[in-house]
């Protein structure tokens, strides 16, 4: 056979493997992670088009620095302020990968050089810089200084593509903590990505390794073998290291919520391992190479089975228009691989090289008397299943970016702050373009922009907007100019932060600047509802002179993104249960077998909304795959109690099949489930409320998915005193 070059040094087998194993896992500090909101989105979606468009001309992916004293428009205050703007962006450009800054200071310093006598400078004078900052529009200077001028800001303005951890570490963290006048805390969407990731890393060593130590007490407290349990673990390790180190080699960007591939590799290889490590016990009598042979003929292959069936559960994702959604269930896809291939490779090998001590089968003969309660059975599971479908309008579809990163984070607590006091953070922009060049010179399409803005600045709750109107008009008088050479006259001496921010450098286009604060997505969908009407109609005010795009950035995209994600559940849910059932018809050649295998995994899905609603958890980014992953883990442990019913079949009655399979099987899926719910646990302590969520409900489903499967089985088997059974010899 063909396991007998590997059966017949096993030590040097394992040997191999672990060679193999350690030089793919060190490729694991490579791995990408992020979680940037903007990546879930397909790259085709009109607001990452219009983005992606805006960025080729403006740089608007942005950090900040968010600033406390005791007056920030005081001159102590300014030219600190100052000083931390020149050390961040000595050189005009993106030689230091920061295009721009600005702040209150740096305003006050453009409009100071652009009047009679000023200079580029903060003056010494604190009545004069009282009068510049009149000069400034209120809808601008209230986006850099707070109402009781004890907070400001400083934006860094960089592209999509810089290398943020390097600015972050190398330049803003070292500058920041030389601050005397002033206290400056990094923040800003860049920052929160940046810490994010940090955050997690810092973190997941030390809760790997509770985890780990947690199944390993739980395995110990069922076999009381330490032998036994090393054994059972190590294809668990070793899929691991094979699983990151492959992620870490591949180009990618995978999403905070890869880190379930920990526990799903726990249980699914614990599992594997224990199915073929309690057969091989009940074979206790046999000669250890003809034992082991035996199990790979029979255990083996329902692992197979059970690893193919979880593949294809998982395939569903990799049809996900969701880029991070896609690379998740492409993690998963190659976990399951490498954890099929390391049980199958390490555990007849270390069987063999390290006996256990005691060889003592776990079986369960009491779960054998469930087949006496088929009736009850059936009946509150019909029951349940049906108080959950009526649970399904409280399921909350929810996806917010500020639920994607850590409420403890400093940078997160510090930009709720600065959302409350700016009433910002959820920024956006509206492009306005005209058809040729100077074309936003023309004052009737300007007097039309002006009115659009104030209608969403009165009209639009939550919601506000500047732009180069605001601009013009203050350096005007407080009017829009009447002809467009007095227009282009003001915007000659405008200070030339304004044009950077907002004009480009054929003033064909501007960008009109939206801030809203953080606030429940409801709120959110009705503000970028109200604004792209109220787009809409003045689009048709100003043919001929000009379009104006619909609103894009984080609110746009995070209102988009959700309303994908009901549809994309659906799809995933249906995808794997097809996939699933095609890959039990194929390998079990039986109809009624496949239909009553999956049956677990429908009643399983169909309980997910009440679970949904009861953990209180929304459906979002991350646990949008919970279904998948429930159908592709879930399907494990019906699968196994199957098969072993199909092998006693052979000799036995139908009864004594269904009770067997339920007294053998059920210790391993049984024990698989607790070390799987162990060592998910210590994954709370990293306070990360998006993962604790997708964790938990993902412990939930499968902890179900074991009971159900046992439960539903047992009442289907037991038909008819197992004379069902016994028709489809």
């Amino acid at each position: 056979m063909q396991y007998d070059l590997l059966l017949k040094k096993p030590k040097l087998t394992i040997f191999i493997f672990t060679i193999i194993t350690f030089f793919i896992s060190i490729q694991a500090v490579n791995m990408r992670i992020t979680s940037d909101i903007e990546v879930y989105m397909p790259a085709t979606q009109p607001s990452v088009m219009l983005l992606n468009k805006i960025r080729q001309e403006w740089p608007i992916d942005s950090l900040m620095i968010y600033i406390e004293s005791n007056n920030v428009t005081s001159i102590a205050s300014l030219k600190e302020m100052d000083g931390i703007e020149n050390a961040l962006n000595p050189y005009e450009g993106m030689e230091d990968e920061v295009m721009y800054t600005a702040s209150i200071a740096s305003l006050i310093k453009d409009t100071n050089a652009n009047l009679p006598f000023g200079k580029d400078e903060i003056p010494n004078n604190q009545f004069y810089i009282d009068a510049l900052l009149k000069f400034i529009p209120d809808e601008i200077k209230y986006k850099l200084i707070s109402k009781d001028n004890k907070n400001g800001v400083i934006i860094l303005t960089t592209s999509k593509d810089a290398d943020v951890d390097s600015l972050l570490n190398e330049k803003v963290y070292p500058i920041i903590e030389t601050t005397k006048k002033v206290k400056a805390f990094p923040t800003g969407m860049l920052t929160l990505y940046k810490e994010t990731i940090d955050w997690i890393m810092e973190r997941i060593s030390s809760v790997a390794l509770l985890s780990l130590m947690l199944i390993l007490l739980i395995l110990f407290a069922f076999h009381k073998d330490m032998k036994t349990v090393i054994i059972a673990i190590a294809p668990v390790l070793y899929s691991i290291a094979l699983t990151f180190g492959t992620m870490g080699m591949m180009n990618i960007e995978f999403a905070p919520t890869v880190i379930a591939v920990l526990p799903l590799l726990g249980a699914l290889g614990v599992a594997y391992s224990l199915h073929m490590i309690n057969y091989f016990m009940e074979l206790s009598n046999n000669e250890p190479r003809n034992a082991i042979k035996k199990v790979i003929n029979t255990t083996g292959k329902a692992v197979f089975l059970s690893a193919i069936t979880t593949i294809v559960g998982f395939a569903s994702l990799l049809t996900s228009d969701m880029p991070p959604i896609e690379n998740m269930g492409l993690a998963f896809f190659i976990g399951v691989l490498y954890c099929f291939i390391s049980t199958m490779v390490l555990i007849p090998c270390l069987l063999l090289a390290f006996p256990p001590r005691k060889k003592v089968a776990i079986k369960w003969d009491s779960l054998a008397n469930l087949t006496r309660y088929r009736k009850h059975i059936s009946l509150i599971l019909i029951m349940v299943c049906l108080i959950s479908i009526a649970s399904i309008p409280q399921v909350s579809t929810r996806t917010s970016v500020w639920e994607m990163m850590p409420l403890k984070m400093k940078s997160n607590v510090i930009m709720h702050e600065y959302s409350e006091k700016f009433n910002a953070g959820q920024s956006g922009v509206i492009l306005v373009e005209t058809n040729r060049k100077e074309g936003m010179l023309e004052p009737k399409l300007l007097e039309k922009l002006d009115g659009m803005e104030k209608i969403i600045n009165t009209g639009v709750e939550n919601a506000s907007v500047y732009s180069i109107v605001d601009a013009i008009k203050r350096m005007n008088f407080g009017k829009l100019p009447k002809t467009k050479e007095d227009v282009k006259r003001v915007v000659e001496i405008l200070p030339e932060k304004y044009k950077i921010m907002m004009l480009d450098k054929d003033l064909s286009k501007t960008l009109i600047y939206v801030e809203m604060p953080i606030m429940p997505l409801k709120e959110t969908r009705r503000s970028v509802s109200s604004i792209n009407q109220i787009i809409e109609q003045y689009n048709n005010e100003i043919k001929g002179y000009g379009e104006i795009s619909k609103l894009t950035g984080l609110a746009a995209i995070t209102v988009e993104l959700n309303a994908m994600l009901m549809d994309q559940q659906f799809k995933f849910m249906f995808i794997s249960l097809i996939l699933v059932f095609i890959c039990l018809l194929l390998v079990f050649r039986s109809f009624k077998y496949a239909m009553f295998t999956i049956i677990p995994i429908i009643l399983l899905l169909i309980l997910e909304p009440s679970i949904l609603v009861l953990l209180r958890i929304p459906l979002n980014v991350s646990t949008i795959t919970v279904s998948s992953i429930a159908i592709g883990v879930g399907i494990d442990f019906a699968v196994h109690i199957t098969e072993r019913v199909r092998e006693e079949i052979k000799e036995k009655s139908g009864l004594k099949a269904i009770k067997i399979a339920l007294s053998r099987k059920s210790p391993s899926l049984a024990e698989a489930t607790i070390a799987l719910i162990g060592g998910g646990i210590p994954i709370f302590l990293m306070e990360y409320e998006m993962i604790s969520q997708f964790i938990l409900l993902v412990l939930f489903m499968l902890a179900f998915a074991c009971i159900i499967s046992i439960l539903s089985l047992a009442s289907i088997y037991s038909a008819k005193n197992g004379k069902l059974l016994e028709k489809w010899r």
